[in-house]
C-alpha cells in the first residue's frame, strides 16, 4: 500500500506542476499580446498558484481583454477541480485506511479457540462459540478480508496460518483448539507448524474430501469432519416413499422425526385440533417449518398445509402412523425417479445411499465425468428435460453456486410442480431463497458443518442430529438445576424444548413439566433451532 501511495502522491505532484508551468507560461504571453504589459515568469507563476488557490490576484487585475478574463476563470474552475476531485480520488481512500482500524497481528489470549481460516463453515461455529462465551480468534492472510471481519465485529488476525509467527502470535501455545478451514495441503501444511510449537494442542479438520482423512491423520490431526459427504446422504434421505428411516431416537420408546404434510394425504388442509393429534398419537408436537421458518411453539389452530413440515417426538408405532397419514393418497408416478444435480462429493454421497434403494437416477453435471449421465447447464431446460424432469419424483440439487442452485430450482418447479425438490446451501442467508424458488427442503452446508465443530469443541455438547434442519443436543442442566420446565418457559421463552433428561445414566423422557425437578449432575437433550439453542446456551449454561 505505501508503495501504491508514493506513486499517486508522485503522479499527482508532477500533474499539477505541470499544469502551473503551463498555465504561466501562458499567462506572460497573454499579458504581453492581450494587455501590452510585459511580467516575468515568476510573477506568472505567483498568479497562476493565488488563482488555483483562489487567494486573489495582487496588482495584475482587473483585465480588460475577454481572453484573459476567461483565462483566469479556467484557472479558477482548475483549482476547485483540484479540491473537489483529485484530492479524494488520489489522497481520501488512503487517509480512509490510515483512519480505519486495522486488524491486530498478535494477541493475547488464554483457552481459546483459533480458527484457520474464516469461511460459511466458521460462521455457525463463531455465533456457537459466542453464545457460550469461548473466546476465539480467527487467522486471515487477506487484509480486505481481514478488515472486513473485523469491522463486522469478528475477532480477527492479520496474518499467514501456515507461519509458526503468525500461530505463535494467535497464542497456539495457550489455545484451547485450532480449527482448520483450508484446502487439504494448507491444512496440512498448518498442522506441521501447529506440531512444531504445541504437541497436545486439538487439531479439527474439516474435509472437503473425506478420502483426505489419512493424510490429515498422518500429518497429526486430532479429529476430521466431513460435512460434504454428511449432508449428501442427509439430503437422500428426504426423498419420499424410498423406505429410508429418517428419525433420530431419543430414548429406547421415544423417536424425534420430521414429517412433511403431502397435498391430497389425509391430514392435509386440517388445523392440529381438527385431525386429533395431540390425544389420538400421543406425540409431542415441538414445532412446525413452514417456507424456511420455524414455529415453536405450535397452536392447535395450525392449518396442515400442503408443505409443511412438523417436528414430532413420541412412539416409534405413533410416528409410523402419523407418517402414513401425512402421504398423499394417490401417488402420480409410476415410478420413484430421483434427479441429482451436481456430482460433487455431497452428489456421490447421495447417490451412494440412493442405490441401494428401489429408485432410478439420473446424474447431470456440467462437466463430463465417471457418473454423470448428462452434461449440461441446469438452469436450461432442454437439460432438465433430457434428465427427464417432467416424470421426476424428486430432485436433489448439490452445486457449489447458491445463485445457479435458485434458477434451477425455480425452472424444476415450472416444469413439474408436483416434484419433490431438495437442496443443499452454502450459504444460509440462501436457505430462504431457496424455500421461495420452489424448494421442499433445504439444509444449510454451513450449519451442518458449524454444528459438527462445536460438538467437537466441548466436551459436554453433543449433538445428535448435526444434519437437520432442527438442531438436537445434549447439554448439561446447568442453571436449571433446582428448577423445572414450566417454570422457565422454555419452550414458550426459548424456542426450543427439552425431550429428555439423563441422569445418572438412565433417560427419562416422560417429564412433567410441572413437577420434575432438575438436578445439578442432570444432562438434557433439547431439541431447536440453532439460534433458539444458543438463546438457551446463553440463558442457562454455566
Amino acid at each position: 500500500m505505501q508503495n501504491n501511495l508514493k506513486k499517486r502522491i508522485l503522479f499527482a505532484v508532477l500533474v499539477v506542476t505541470g499544469i502551473i508551468v503551463i498555465y504561466a507560461k501562458i499567462f506572460v504571453w497573454s499579458m504581453e499580446f492581450f494587455e501590452y504589459r510585459e511580467i516575468t515568469f515568476p510573477q506568472g507563476l505567483q498568479v497562476v498558484v493565488e488563482s488555483l488557490t483562489t487567494s486573489g490576484y495582487g496588482g495584475f487585475s482587473p483585465w480588460e481583454s475577454d481572453f484573459m478574463n476567461f483565462f483566469v476563470l479556467i484557472m479558477n474552475l482548475t483549482g476547485v477541480v483540484f479540491v473537489f476531485v483529485a484530492f479524494p480520488v488520489f489522497f481520501l481512500p488512503f487517509l480512509k485506511d490510515a483512519i480505519e482500524k486495522s486488524p491486530p497481528t498478535k494477541v493475547s489470549k488464554k483457552d481459546h479457540i483459533i480458527i484457520c481460516s474464516y469461511s460459511t463453515h466458521a460462521e455457525v461455529l463463531v455465533k456457537e462459540l459466542t453464545s457460550r462465551n469461548q473466546d476465539y480468534v480467527i487467522i486471515e492472510a487477506a487484509e480486505k478480508k481481514a478488515k472486513e471481519l473485523l469491522l463486522a465485529g469478528l475477532k480477527v488476525l492479520k496474518g499467514n496460518p501456515e507461519s509458526e509467527a503468525t500461530l505463535k502470535a494467535a497464542g497456539i501455545k495457550l489455545a484451547k483448539a485450532v480449527v482448520l478451514n483450508s484446502t487439504t495441503d494448507k491444512n496440512i501444511s498448518i498442522v506441521f507448524s501447529i506440531r512444531n510449537i504445541n504437541k497436545t494442542v486439538k487439531t479439527i479438520a474439516v474435509l472437503e474430501d473425506e478420502e483426505m482423512e489419512t493424510y490429515h491423520k498422518l500429518a497429526g490431526t486430532d479429529t476430521t469432519i466431513s460435512p460434504r459427504q454428511l449432508i449428501g446422504k442427509s439430503l437422500a434421505a428426504q426423498v419420499p416413499a424410498i423406505s429410508i428411516n429418517n428419525s433420530v431416537e431419543i430414548d429406547t420408546g421415544v423417536e424425534l422425526i420430521e414429517i412433511d404434510i403431502q397435498e391430497g394425504s389425509e391430514l392435509c388442509n386440517k388445523s392440529i385440533e381438527e385431525a386429533n393429534l395431540l390425544e389420538k398419537y400421543h406425540l409431542n408436537i415441538i414445532g412446525a417449518w413452514q417456507n424456511g421458518e420455524f414455529q415453536s411453539p405450535v397452536s392447535t389452530d395450525l392449518v396442515l398445509k400442503a408443505k409443511i413440515r412438523l417436528l414430532v417426538a413420541g412412539d416409534r408405532d405413533e410416528l409410523s402412523r402419523l407418517n402414513r397419514k401425512a402421504e398423499a393418497k394417490i401417488r402420480h408416478f409410476s415410478q420413484n425417479k430421483v434427479l441429482i444435480l451436481g456430482y460433487g462429493v455431497s452428489g456421490k454421497a447421495a447417490f451412494s445411499l440412493l442405490k441401494t434403494k428401489s429408485v432410478a437416477i439420473t446424474v447431470i453435471d456440467i462437466r463430463e465425468k465417471e457418473g454423470v449421465d448428462i452434461v449440461g447447464d441446469i438452469r436450461k431446460a432442454e437439460t432438465l428435460r433430457a434428465a427427464g424432469i417432467d416424470d421426476a419424483s424428486a430432485l436433489i440439487i448439490t452445486i457449489q453456486d447458491d445463485t445457479m442452485a435458485l434458477f434451477a430450482a425455480l425452472l424444476a418447479r415450472n416444469m413439474n410442480s408436483k416434484v419433490h425438490i431438495i437442496v443443499r446451501a452454502n450459504n444460509m442467508e440462501n436457505v430462504k431463497k431457496l424455500y421461495g424458488a420452489g424448494a421442499d427442503y433445504v439444509q444449510s452446508l454451513a450449519t451442518v458443518s458449524g454444528r459438527m465443530l462445536a460438538s467437537n469443541i466441548f466436551e459436554d455438547e453433543t449433538s445428535l442430529a448435526v444434519e437437520k434442519q432442527i438442531n438436537l443436543v445434549q447439554l448439561p442442566a446447568g442453571k436449571l438445576s433446582g428448577t423445572t420446565i414450566s417454570k422457565n418457559n422454555v419452550r414458550t421463552e426459548m424456542g426450543c424444548t427439552i425431550l429428555a433428561v439423563i441422569r445418572e445414566g438412565q433417560k427419562f423422557s416422560t417429564i412433567d413439566p410441572n413437577t420434575f425437578s432438575f438436578e445439578e449432575e442432570d444432562y438434557i437433550i433439547v431439541a431447536g433451532t440453532d439460534e433458539s439453542i444458543r438463546k438457551f446456551e446463553k440463558r442457562f449454561g454455566n
